[in-house]
């Protein structure tokens, strides 16, 4: 199947890398379907694309990468209905929203309402985590930081 995306023009995309949103993502919630893209010459960063709408993309990190105390809890009914074993590993994949600065230095991840995606079942959602000190604008940088 072929979708127009937002940064990375036409790309082909196979049924099996289309990812489910039962709920939408917070903001969106009548956009269901997403596909997680890919950015060439870039393992940090990824696009997480409406495969419907090609205007509608997020660009979106593994957190551990940029903040390596990241540290959650979900609950375990929760995570059940995305085909996920709470006990078990390697089994789903977790994402954080990127909001780009006014230059790239100054962009910053929200950490307060990550994506969770099963592998095994490409059903995702998106958690708000309570009594948490994380918020929606963790800078990826710091001051000074190469």
């Amino acid at each position: 199947m072929r979708i127009q995306t937002k940064y990375l023009g036409e790309m082909e995309i196979t049924q099996e890398k289309i990812l489910t949103f039962p709920n939408g993502l917070l903001g969106f919630p009548d956009n269901r379907k997403f596909v997680l893209m890919d950015i060439p010459g870039n393992a940090h960063f990824k696009f997480l694309q409406d495969i419907k709408n090609s205007y509608i993309a997020f660009l979106v990190i593994n957190p551990w990468d940029f903040f390596a105390g990241y540290d959650i809890e979900l609950p375990d009914k929760e995570l059940e209905k995305l085909g996920i074993d709470p006990y078990g590993e390697n089994q789903m994949d977790i994402y954080s929203i990127v909001t780009l600065g006014q230059n790239f230095r100054e962009s910053t991840a929200n950490l307060l309402a990550p994506i969770v995606i099963s592998m095994d079942s490409q059903k995702g959602r998106q958690f708000i985590l309570n009594d948490t000190e994380y918020t929606t604008k963790h800078r990826l940088f710091t001051e000074g930081e190469e």
